[in-house]
């Protein structure tokens, strides 16, 4: 009996909006501006700030994914001070998906404060959803240079050199993006995929499996798991169907190649 192949496991549709149809490997998974708060002005009494955009840290296998938590200032610092109106204006323009708008916005605060990490990481998001990949890679990595705390943009810099098939390079950053969050179960994931790439797949097994563990409610990484599984040589079906079926479960789009797989 001729065996079907296993699909590949996706990296995650995350700022990058990577075509599922491009991605070889794992499941992915949408992003959304995430929540990191200006620092307030001095002697004033502001309302909340909305979101601002920067690679999100928790997943969600749905058509949009949560925003995340906010992420303690002392580690990453904050906006420019004074630039309430202007996080405001960037994350509105960047949910109507007005990146001119957005991009006008987070220049702005980079007139005020060059050396803004946060400031530049937000840039690189809009650059990223606007299609300029290369302009989103040197925002990020302006972000880290200033803070090299910053997991986030570690992360996205990772995902930007995997899509431009730059893998080790890549690894390096998923590495130092967990070593910032070693609770980021999407930065486990992505490292995972990045050594699935390599042949690495007990590597990728084993931060699938961390992934899992920080997040059981994580579907794509029960899907790719799942993937890793049926890729065996024997493929090892049983706990293949259970990590697939606990990822439709959680809202992953259940895979014709897979389930056919599974049957044989």
């Amino acid at each position: 009996m001729n065996l079907s192949p296993v699909p590949a496991l996706h990296p995650i549709r995350c700022l990058f909006l990577l075509s599922s149809a491009a991605l070889s490997l794992m499941a992915q998974e949408p992003t959304v501006p995430t929540t990191l708060p200006p620092k307030p002005a001095p002697a004033a009494v502001t309302a909340p700030t909305p979101p601002v955009v920067v690679p999100p840290a928790s997943p969600a296998p749905s058509a949009t994914a949560p925003a995340m938590t906010l992420v303690p200032p002392g580690k990453t610092g904050g906006l420019p001070d004074n630039t309430t109106v202007l996080a405001q204006r960037a994350a509105t323009a960047f949910g109507e998906q007005k990146w001119e708008e957005a991009r006008a916005a987070y220049e702005e605060m980079l007139k005020l404060d060059e050396r803004n990490a946060l400031a530049w990481a937000n840039l690189g998001a809009v650059e990223q959803q606007a299609g300029k990949t290369k302009e989103a890679l040197e925002c990020f990595e302006k972000s880290v240079l200033i803070n090299p705390n910053l997991a986030q943009s570690w992360s996205a810099l990772g995902l930007i050199y995997s899509s431009n098939g730059d893998t080790y390079r890549a690894i390096s950053c998923f590495t130092r993006a967990i070593h910032e969050e070693p609770a980021d179960a999407r930065a486990h994931n992505y490292l995972a995929i990045a050594a699935k790439n390599l042949g690495w797949i007990d590597a990728a097994q084993n931060e699938l499996q961390r992934a899992i563990e920080l997040n059981p409610q994580y579907g794509i990484a029960h899907f790719n798991l799942a993937l890793l599984y049926l890729d065996q040589k024997p493929p090892a079906i049983e706990l293949a169907k259970r990590h697939y079926e606990k990822a439709v479960a959680l809202g992953v789009e259940k895979d014709e190649i897979v389930e056919r797989r599974l049957k044989e």
